[in-house]
């Protein structure tokens, strides 16, 4: 997964942001969105913000 792919347009969320979030104890969808803002704005990325979180949850565990 590239790091610099941008996932948020709305708030500049990179795939390098959600795993930095992970990293520092973001443990669920919610708690990266949290930290991230990610999905916050108008909703579209939400799919691809879920599906990046998941890969990189299951890539820490």
């Amino acid at each position: 997964m590239n790091k610099d792919q941008k996932l948020c347009y709305c708030f500049n969320v990179t795939v390098g942001d959600i795993e930095k979030a992970i990293n520092e104890g973001a443990d669920s969808l919610d708690a990266v969105k949290q930290a991230t803002k990610a999905g916050g704005g108008c909703g579209r990325c939400s799919a691809n913000v879920e599906k990046a979180t998941l890969e990189l949850l299951k890539e820490n565990n």
